[in-house]
C-alpha cells in the first residue's frame, strides 16, 4: 500500500472513533426532573449496603461452596492439613516381580528386554 492510502485509512478510522465516542457521551444523560406521575427520583444508595451486597454475597457463596466440598471429608475424619495431601512415593513403571515380564539384558550386545536404542 502506498502512504496516501494508509493516511486516508487512518483518517477515516479516527473519524469513526470520534463518532463512536461522541455518541456515547450523548447516551450518558441524567434522569430528568421528577414530575407527578412520570419519573421517579433516583434512590440514594448507602455505601455500606452496596459493599455488603456486592462483596458480602459473593463471599458467602464462596464459603458455602467450600463447605459443601469440605464437609464430607470432615465428617469422615480425613486429615485436611497441607502435609496430609502429599502422595506416597511411587515408582511408576519400575521393576516388578511378575511372571510375564521380559527378561533384562544380560550384556551390552544382548537383545533381551524391552525397547532399546543407541546413538
Amino acid at each position: 500500500m502506498t502512504s496516501t492510502v494508509v493516511r486516508r485509512l487512518l483518517a477515516v478510522s479516527s473519524l469513526v472513533a470520534l463518532l463512536v465516542v461522541g455518541s456515547a457521551v450523548a447516551a450518558s444523560a441524567d434522569t430528568p426532573e421528577p414530575r407527578p406521575g412520570s419519573w421517579e427520583p433516583k434512590p440514594d444508595v448507602d455505601l455500606l449496603h452496596a459493599f455488603l451486597l456486592l462483596g458480602g454475597v459473593p463471599l458467602l457463596i464462596m464459603i458455602l461452596i467450600t463447605l459443601l466440598f469440605v464437609a464430607p471429608a470432615l465428617a469422615r475424619g480425613a486429615d485436611l492439613s497441607p502435609n496430609a495431601l502429599e502422595p506416597e512415593n511411587q515408582w511408576l513403571g519400575g521393576p516388578r516381580k511378575a511372571a510375564g515380564e521380559l527378561a533384562a539384558p544380560d550384556s551390552e550386545d544382548s537383545k533381551a528386554g524391552g525397547a532399546g536404542g543407541s546413538w
